[in-house]
């Protein structure tokens, strides 16, 4: 009893400090030496520029471009303003935008060709974007001011600041359709953010990263991040500026921090809730890899430009402060190893008497039962704070004060662990559950082998320990002084691997997706199976210490209720917009909240259904509002073929933001701003919704693929409800919510093509 004790004391010790080892660094004083990075030097850009929000083609978004040329040319460069347009289109939706990328080059010695640092400077509505992106941009200006302040570099460093990035990468899509490089060797490094702090996280990069991954782990001080999430992130329909990029056939890097997530893309992501150790973490990295890569020969990263060989990807992780890389075509050894060793293990088992063949068959279903019940749970967890708070339908899943239903979610994976282990004690027994556990790791190892090989060591390394340690625990049978070390060592990687990326995960989804509950079960399991079958555990089953966490986590749950209301320092977001139908000439306030808080509810209180007036689509709720005299948009036709209509869209009050809507099925769309240039994407074959952001008082020429008779709805789109009557702002315990489509003023026609 005392030496399980022990060993789940050391087990813990070492899971809190592969956590505390992913903390980014403390930030650098402005005091620093030149050459080096200085967060306190790149906040400064920071407080400057992100003081508002800066949406693509906003009075504040001219102010931040205008700011950045001027920050550029003072570093010596010659920054130049790259006009242009973009069109993005997937399936029946499709956006456009006026861009204006910010550039610049810093010229190298010999150069092979250019390290592109890259970072988007607008900014959603609903906040000031000081992390995503400022905090990028501000990261690649000091980056660029060290680099100056060093011994020049071989290669060209090219700066992009992007602009049309929360509208669907528009200006990374210009920028690499007008501007990228095609006969010259890149690589680009973007730099992003999905919440205020954590550490900078390495999560994608371009297939055939081996190259990549050994400039950046010979290089970087403070590396943070694995394979797995670039695994993870292919599989993923999320995109970055990065994503055109890659899309082209060329080769790129994607770091970003995501801790407090619950500040993303609202109000909160101002500068005073910027961490200066994540900025600091940032571009450190940055300074140093723009370095490694700025004096090295860049064809070899890059075959699509210089013909080089292809190379293949690095399976990278750091443990316990180790950072360890190696080809990711071992992953099939790796993954085999794992698997013969389970093998031995159930063969040694079977010798010992302490499990059956068919023992462990049965425990690998509990086990695959147990992960299943995981994720019921943890989603039940979700759901059950959503039946008491119902705001956390709108809200979450990212919480202000989220560490006690964290904690409970932590605490339903033990309950859920040891009640698993209870059952099956006696029969088939823990030796066979851990090693059933560990089968089924296994095998889903050698499948990862198959479809995400950088991947395969998060899972087969903890395998691999636990495996060896079992093993040895079974051969030297009653003699726990050697037992209880050598299974305290095995468990080492199974810790310091899954435990962090359990915690991470609470960061991906909170705790709404069941993912924290079902990993930290993924590895509670076979290692609280291993505990079991140290010598002399005691055969009785025990179900009072699962009872007693669940009852602890019911507590923290009725805890974080009490804890996570909102008050001003963590407010809730509240969804409202005003939408004037021209045609009837109704007006309405509207919100997408599920369950409005009472300020909300006093303007849209309605059921939720849908409102034809209303660009978004899903249903609202609704309450009438003062009709204000608003022109309506117009869609001109300008010419019309048997398949094509051509349209004059503007809005006579200005608005940047004009939405056109059909009902009948679209082919595809055109788009053609004033002196930009034209640009067209086919369709899915529905509805049409086509977002134009950025339009001119002259407006936007747009022709539409359809055939026979076309009703168009028509909206345009203002920012902000001071003005509009019977406004009055929000109580403390609420802001803006999160996005791009709150607080907007809507109008609304109908137009008829025959």
């Amino acid at each position: 009893m005392i030496g399980r004790l022990v060993a789940v004391v050391l087990l813990a010790v070492i899971g809190v400090y592969a956590v505390l080892l992913e903390s980014p660094p403390d930030p650098v004083p402005a005091s620093a030496p030149p050459a080096e990075f200085s967060a306190q030097r790149a906040a400064g850009t920071v407080d400057a520029l992100a003081r508002e929000p800066r949406p693509v083609g906003s009075p504040a978004s001219d102010l931040a471009r205008d700011a950045l040329v001027g920050r550029l040319a003072a570093e010596g460069l010659a920054p130049r303003v790259e006009a242009s347009a973009a069109l993005a289109a997937e399936g029946d939706q499709a956006r456009a935008a006026r861009v204006e990328n910010v550039v610049a080059t810093l010229p190298g010695q010999q150069p092979t060709g250019a390290v592109v640092l890259m970072a988007h400077y607008d900014s959603v509505a609903a906040g000031p974007g000081a992390a995503d992106d400022m905090s990028g941009v501000a990261t690649v200006l000091e980056t660029v001011r060290a680099l100056r302040a060093g011994p020049p570099l071989r290669n060209d460093v090219t700066v992009v600041l992007t602009d049309a990035e929360e509208v669907g990468l528009l200006g990374a899509r210009a920028w690499v359709r007008e501007s990228m490089p095609r006969d010259r060797p890149i690589v680009v490094l973007n730099w992003e953010a999905r919440g205020v702090e954590g550490p900078s996280l390495l999560f994608q990069t371009s297939p055939g990263n081996a190259g990549l991954i050994d400039a950046w782990t010979a290089s970087v001080p403070h590396p943070r991040g694995d394979s797995s999430a670039v695994e993870v992130y292919r599989f993923l329909p999320n995109d970055t500026d990065l994503s055109p990029v890659l899309d082209a056939g060329r080769p790129g890097m994607n770091a970003a921090f995501i801790g407090r997530p619950y500040q993303y893309h609202t109000p909160g992501d101002a500068p005073a809730n910027l961490s200066g150790a994540s900025l600091q973490n940032h571009g450190g990295n940055a300074v140093a890899l723009t370095r490694a890569l700025g004096d090295r020969d860049l064809a070899p990263l890059d075959p699509a430009a210089s013909g080089a060989p292809a190379t293949g990807d690095r399976t990278y992780f750091a443990a316990l402060g180790l950072l360890v890389s190696y080809d990711s075509v071992w992953a099939w050894g790796v993954a085999g190893l794992a698997l013969v060793l389970v093998v031995v293990l159930v063969v040694v088992a079977r010798y010992r008497a302490r499990a059956t063949v068919g023992g462990v068959l049965g425990a690998a279903l509990i086990y695959v039962l147990g992960l299943v019940v995981a994720v019921a749970a943890g989603v039940g967890l979700w759901q059950g704070l959503v039946f008491f708070r119902p705001a956390y339908a709108d809200t979450g899943p990212f919480l202000g004060r989220p560490v006690l239903y964290e904690v409970a979610a932590g605490v339903l994976a033990f309950v859920i662990t040891t009640l698993v282990v209870s059952v099956v004690r006696r029969r088939p027994g823990a030796v066979a559950l851990a090693a059933g556990a560990l089968l089924v790791l296994a095998l889903l190892a050698a499948g990862l082998a198959v479809v995400a090989q950088s991947s395969v060591f998060l899972l087969a390394w903890p395998v691999i320990g636990l495996a060896l340690a079992l093993i040895l625990v079974l051969l030297v049978r009653e003699r726990p002084w050697l037992a209880v070390p050598a299974l305290v060592l095995g468990a080492v990687p199974a810790v310091a691997l899954l435990i962090p990326f359990a915690v991470a995960s609470f960061a991906i989804g909170g705790i709404s997706d069941g993912l924290p509950v079902a990993v930290f079960t993924l590895v509670g399991i076979p290692i609280g199976a291993s505990l079991s079958a140290l010598p002399r555990p005691g055969m009785a089953r025990g179900y009072a210490l699962p009872i007693l966490a669940f009852v602890w986590v019911l507590i923290l749950a009725g805890g974080g209720l009490q804890l996570d209301a909102p008050d001003p320092r963590t407010p809730y977001g509240s969804d409202l917009a005003y939408v004037l139908d021209a045609e009837t000439g109704a007006a309405r306030w509207v919100t997408t909240d599920s369950a409005p808080a009472d300020w909300t509810r006093s303007y849209a209180g309605e059921t939720p259904a849908p409102l034809e007036a209303w660009p978004g689509g899903e249903p609202v709720s609704r309450g009438p509002a003062t009709a204000l005299p608003l022109p309506p948009p117009a869609a001109t036709v300008l010419s019309r073929t048997p398949d094509t209509v051509r349209l004059q869209v503007t809005s006579p009050r200005g608005a940047p933001t004009v939405f056109l809507r059909t009902e009948v099925p679209v082919r595809g769309v055109a788009v053609a701003y004033p002196g930009r240039p034209p640009l067209s994407a086919p369709l899915g074959g529905g509805p049409m919704t086509l977002r134009l952001d950025d339009v001119p008082p002259e407006g936007a020429v747009v022709d539409v693929q359809v055939t026979g008779p076309l009703t168009l709805r028509v909206d345009d789109q203002t920012l902000g409800l001071t003005g509009v009557p019977g406004f009055t702002p929000r109580p403390p315990e609420l802001r803006q919510a999160r996005g791009n489509n709150s607080d907007v003023v809507v109008v609304s026609r109908a137009v008829a093509v025959p």
